[in-house]
């Protein structure tokens, strides 16, 4: 039986959270708010990498305390209705969350710096492209340097 990417990521775009605070109790580690932000990004495969940068920004920008609140604050239930209901401390979060994990851009003195952007989600929602520079090449966006050749 084959199955297509649409299904799958269809049938297990929203993630239940009771399971993995049980894990997190059990591992002792940042399992819930892993799974918090895979609901937010709507999608069950983002990358170690992605995950753990928004962990370490989210606590650069806004500590641990919040964090426990912000993990408190979306634990269960659908993500949007609890994003809804929640304080505007926790919605700013929640639009940090996204902010990075879709356009890879957090603040860097006083400015937005695409700092995970090879790594995004925006890439995963093309299906014709894939970030400059991480198709192969010395550095980062060669390809927008056309090589000079006799046929042009």
């Amino acid at each position: 039986m084959k199955i297509s990417r649409r299904a799958l990521l269809g049938s297990i775009s929203l993630l239940p959270l009771a399971p993995a605070a049980t894990r997190a109790q059990a591992l002792g580690s940042n399992a819930v708010f892993y799974d918090i932000v895979r609901q937010i990004g709507g999608i069950p495969d983002i990358s170690d990498h992605l995950l753990d940068a928004a962990n370490d920004e989210f606590l650069a920008t806004y500590g641990a305390a919040a964090q426990r609140e912000f993990v408190y604050a979306l634990r269960t239930g659908a993500i949007a209705e609890r994003i809804k209901q929640a304080s505007p401390a926790i919605q700013e979060q929640a639009a940090f969350v996204a902010r990075l994990l879709y356009t890879g851009e957090v603040m860097r003195d006083g400015a937005y710096k695409a700092i995970y952007y090879p790594w995004c989600l925006g890439w995963k929602s093309l299906t014709f492209a894939t970030a400059p520079g991480t198709c192969g090449g010395p550095a980062f966006g060669h390809w927008a340097h056309h090589p000079v050749t006799g046929d042009m």
